[in-house]
């Protein structure tokens, strides 16, 4: 009996850590392993998403395999929560971009080659975070990102024009983000990610990259602050989180602000983040005077424009008024040629979304957000949001506001694709044999930082199950 009862104990132990698929027709797993095949093209599929190798009119390689394995992941995504209700708004968008756009060309100049960029662009995002949402269930979280992450750095190009100035701010950072916590993450230790993240803070400090250093100092405090003696005051309540989650984010904001301007980051940040300072009051608005112009825009004619409509004179003089109301001269050439000339590119997600789709493309933000709130601050509450799941969600909040879509669109896919919570606790297992749902899909400090035994210990635990046996 006692032989009996250890094989079945080691046998269920071996079944636990192997990935599994979900079953075709209820979404209950099996408990074999992915085959091999699958592992393979999941893994070159999410590189080649990464990589952004473009194609004539906007199409991207990536876009097209993830149409081409259309078939395997829309049979997943019903089983994550908002991901239905989010591929269907941002269809409807992709949409109402061709409606407002043929609805304004009466006083608006149309480009019919942004327009078909700008289209291919939003429903490419569509197909790529289904893809992602697929990899899930044949690849573990940190590979998903790991092989996201090699994507990236491949698909760093050393010709742009700012990668000359400074190469980790405008080419690596990212990457080597992505694939730093990755594989900190498959260390399956706690503090090896608490290094991993305090080293990536460290290059952004010493490399001018605010916004990376910002966020990733954000992420080491929500990561320390899921060690059962800080988890203790919120009982896993998710609201209650939710709002640690808000003060922790203004509280560390300050702190940032603080320390940029102190000098940490170098004499000509701190030079620029005071002129920033001084013009508006603040270094986030500052530094972004693009948000003035969208929410003056919005006020002027909340419907939107249309994919590939230009500006009209009128349209740029509200803009320009609503730059100049933060403190901004908008008289120059980034705000006419750039951001005004000849299409609108006014800097974030949701004002991008919101010029080309309209009300359709606020609605698809909000539910994105809704989903990233959701899923973060769930693993949060149970102790098991790793950093790389901290990182690109906050990285992807602050894109929402601060970053244009098309280059913050691959990051703005693999977050979605990372956070998204299972319907059903049980229902769907994915990540190497963990149920697909917040509490189980990463293993966090809570998990981790008690979770360890002694193999003396296990071994007499083995023998007293055996000997109840």
């Amino acid at each position: 009996m006692t032989s009996l009862s250890g094989t079945v104990a080691r046998k269920r132990a071996t079944t636990d850590e192997r990935p599994t698929t979900a079953d075709k027709s209820s979404g209950v797993a099996s408990a074999q392993s992915p085959p091999l095949y699958s592992r393979g093209i999941a893994a070159v599929a999410l590189i080649l998403l990464a990589m952004r190798i473009t194609l004539p009119q906007g199409v991207e390689v990536g876009f097209v395999v993830a149409a081409l394995l259309a078939p395997l992941w829309l049979r997943t995504v019903r089983y994550y929560r908002f991901m239905p209700l989010l591929l269907i708004v941002g269809t409807l968008a992709a949409g109402a971009g061709i409606w407002l756009r043929i609805a304004n060309r009466g006083d608006h100049a149309v480009d019919s080659g942004i327009a078909t960029s700008t289209t291919i662009l939003l429903i490419g995002a569509v197909l790529s975070i289904g893809l992602v949402l697929w990899a899930r269930t044949v690849l573990s979280l940190p590979m998903v990102a790991l092989f996201f992450g090699v994507g990236l750095l491949l698909g760093v190009d050393p010709s742009a024009a700012q990668f000359a100035t400074n190469p980790y701010k405008f080419g690596f950072a990212l990457p080597l983000a992505v694939i730093g916590l990755a594989l900190a993450k498959l260390s399956r230790r706690w503090w090896v990610e608490l290094l991993g993240v305090v080293a990536l803070i460290g290059l952004a400090a010493t490399h001018d990259a605010r916004s990376t250093f910002g966020l990733l100092l954000l992420a080491v405090v929500l990561l320390v602050a899921q060690i059962p003696f800080f988890r203790a005051g919120h009982g896993g309540s998710a609201f209650l989180v939710s709002l640690g989650v808000v003060v922790v984010g203004i509280i560390v904001y300050n702190v940032g602000q603080a320390l940029v301007l102190s000098g940490l980051l170098g004499e000509s940040t701190t030079q620029r983040s005071l002129a920033q300072f001084d013009a508006s009051g603040s270094v986030l608005l500052g530094g972004r005077p693009e948000l003035g112009a969208t929410l003056a825009l919005m006020r002027h004619t909340p419907w939107g424009f249309g994919a590939g409509t230009a500006p009209n004179p009128s349209d740029i003089r509200v803009a320009q008024e609503g730059m100049a109301a933060i403190g901004y001269d908008p008289n120059n050439g980034y705000v006419t040629r750039f951001m005004f000339g000849g299409h609108f590119e006014l800097h974030s997600v949701f004002g991008d979304l919101w010029a080309q789709t309209g009300v359709a493309g606020l609605l698809f933000i909000a539910v994105a957000a809704l989903a990233m709130v959701y899923g973060v601050t769930r693993n949060i509450a149970d102790g098991t949001a790793a950093a790389i799941l901290l990182y690109v969600v906050a990285k992807s909040m602050f894109d929402l506001l601060f970053s244009p879509f098309f280059s913050a669109e691959q990051l703005f896919v693999l977050a979605l694709g990372l956070v998204a919570v299972p319907v059903a606790q049980g229902a769907f297992r994915t990540d190497r044999g963990q149920r697909a749902y917040s509490r189980t899909s990463s293993m966090g400090p809570s998990k981790r930082a008690f979770g360890w035994k002694p193999a003396l210990s296990r071994a007499a635990s083995s023998k007293a199950a055996d000997s109840r046996a």
